[in-house]
């Protein structure tokens, strides 16, 4: 079975119905981490509609479709309610045991991690602690979220209406 997610992770309190406002919908909920389902779809589309064009700190060698428009820690801020938010932005994509996953996290617009870092890499900067039998990936339950969810399509038509 395969194994591919883009999610944004964020950590502290998230307000809800803020989130969901701007169509951030949490698949995962773990002590103070919340991981949300997006895209690079959903990351062009709220850039655009908001005239931003400025990208965030991303190392070298990420694939095509990794999200880093700073769009993303605009709505971070927004649905924390915070300055300097930590957060991540993930990405997997494996099926039968072969493949690959990225990850940066940040505070704010400072990178935290490393270039080349693993989602388990990015979620202990958040805060994330493996445990004696499962590391930070399977601690938050990334393990059963396997695929994002059908709404995030619709993004992909809006950017299509929007001509990005």
């Amino acid at each position: 079975m395969g194994h591919h997610i883009c999610a944004l992770v964020v950590a502290g309190q998230v307000d809800a119905e803020r989130a969901r406002s701007v169509g951030l919908h949490a698949e995962l909920v773990h002590d103070d981490i919340s991981v949300f389902p997006i895209d690079h779809h959903f990351s062009a589309y709220w850039a655009a509609t908001r005239g931003g064009d400025a990208w965030l700190d991303l190392p070298g060698g990420l694939p095509a479709t990794f999200p880093g428009e700073a769009v993303l820690r605009d709505l971070v801020r927004e649905v924390t309610g915070t300055d300097e938010p930590r957060f991540a932005i993930i990405q997997t994509e494996y099926f039968a045991g072969l493949g690959g996953q990225w990850a940066v996290a940040f505070a704010g617009e400072r990178r935290l991690t490393a270039d080349q870092a693993s989602i388990n890499d990015a979620l202990a900067v958040l805060g994330v602690r493996a445990s004696a039998t499962a590391d930070e990936f399977d601690v938050i339950g990334l393990g059963g979220f396997r695929s994002n969810p059908d709404h995030l399509d619709h993004y992909a038509d809006l950017c299509d209406e929007l001509g990005v």
